[in-house]
């Protein structure tokens, strides 16, 4: 692979094999490239993830769950527009920062492989303030103007079956422990099904938007997936 884009920015739903394929690709890359950074971009950011803490605190929160049981406690900021405004314009001033300071590594010659990045972040919030036309608002155009033109979007989409399948086996929890407050579930968990069901919708109009290679790892191999992924990155050169 003779010119590697500047980044690669990878996207799906949670348990859709991006892990997997970001640690693939960055190893072929760094055998051409050793100034191959790894991006991973979770929202809620600082000041978002302060304001969840906050909100769950005062008992300003709803309550999602996964098909084990699972609590999920999720800010309520989707029922008025004012705080959808207010979450929305938290995690604009908290993620930007830290894409400026991604986009210098590029442009000081740097190549990015993101595993969760500007894409996902929209995605995101747009979940929590309930509304996908988010992905068109004001505030993701900005965003977006901080992806580089020549960078290659892959969408790796997966059911949710399968990403219950990948996951479940791995699953152990303490049951005293069944609620989470705020942040992630761990790694092995599964999210909550309208998650994953919006993150699938949303990404889906990402991928036409950014004209993006669309893969549906419930259907292929991880050597498939691969492969398609390394053809892909050629013929785009």
């Amino acid at each position: 692979m003779s010119k590697i884009p500047r980044l690669v920015h990878f996207f799906g739903p949670d348990g859709s094999g991006k892990t997997t394929h970001v640690e693939i690709l960055i190893n072929a890359f760094r055998k051409e490239e050793p100034r191959v950074k790894k991006i991973w971009l979770r929202s809620p950011h600082t000041l978002a993830f302060l304001l969840w803490r906050l909100f769950v605190k005062i008992g300003f929160y709803r309550t999602v769950s996964n098909p084990f049981g699972d609590f999920i406690k999720l800010p309520a900021v989707n029922h008025k527009k004012s705080l959808r405004t207010i979450w929305a314009l938290t995690e604009f001033f908290s993620v930007l920062p830290l894409i400026i300071r991604i986009k210098f590594s590029m442009l000081r010659g740097y190549k990015c492989v993101a595993e969760r990045y500007i894409l996902d972040t929209t995605t995101t919030v747009a979940y929590f303030v309930g509304d996908i036309g988010f992905l068109k608002s004001r505030i993701s155009r900005t965003l977006y103007l901080f992806i580089p033109s020549d960078t290659a979007f892959i969408f790796l989409d997966s059911d949710f079956r399968t990403v219950y399948k990948r996951r479940a086996h791995f699953y152990n929890v303490d049951p005293q422990q069944k609620t989470r407050t705020y942040g992630a579930l761990p790694k092995s968990a599964v999210e909550p099904q309208s998650f994953i069901d919006f993150q699938r919708t949303s990404y889906k109009v990402l991928a036409k938007s950014f004209n993006a290679l669309v893969i549906n790892t419930s259907e292929h191999t991880i050597e498939q997936t691969s492969n398609e992924i390394l053809e892909y990155l050629k013929r785009r050169q």
